[in-house]
């Protein structure tokens, strides 16, 4: 049974493409919408604890679609947000998805989302909207600066989980 945190970031991973499809103000408010539901099922799932092993893996990539989807629409459908923001912030959520497979394989547990990382996703969900609605293109700079200070943030505490000593056997 899948509980209501699950349910909403399966929601926003199933809505996301839908931003692909519509108008410049709609596609703006849809992503808005979905960016809200992700705190809301983080805190669902915080409150009642329904944190899960499924919230752990649905709720980023639900994240991570939502964003990269709505870059890509906003860079090249509206032109509005530059290319290499999109792709500056691929490069570091596969490199976090490949440590992040490595370190399961290598230790027996996912990682927990980083606290840069979840600033990082936060303020970019912030930014679009003021950057889409009032062309506030000097935002742009710390997003740049947050998704690098993420990925170092990220990379050390890689590091660090595949030099500890805990090994684990159970893949769980």
């Amino acid at each position: 049974m899948i509980n209501l945190p699950n349910l909403i970031s399966l929601l926003r991973l199933l809505l996301s493409p839908l931003i692909l499809f519509l108008e410049y103000y709609q596609s703006l408010a849809l992503f808005i919408v979905l960016s809200l539901t992700d705190a809301l099922d983080g805190y669902i799932a915080r409150k009642f604890k329904q944190e899960t092993n499924l919230g752990l893996i649905l709720d980023p990539v639900a994240d991570k679609s939502l964003l990269l989807i709505t870059l890509y629409v906003f860079s090249y459908k509206f032109y509005i947000i530059p290319p290499s923001l999109l792709f500056f912030l691929l490069l570091r959520d596969v490199s976090i998805l490949i440590g992040g497979l490595h370190v399961y394989l290598a230790k027996g547990f996912l990682p927990k989302a980083r606290l840069f990382g979840k600033i990082t996703t936060a303020y970019i969900c912030t930014a679009i909207p003021l950057i889409a609605l009032f062309n506030t293109k000097v935002l742009l700079y710390f997003a740049y600066f947050l998704v690098f200070v993420s990925f170092v943030d990220y990379l050390m505490a890689y590091v660090k989980l595949l030099n500890s000593k805990v090994e684990l056997t159970s893949h769980s």
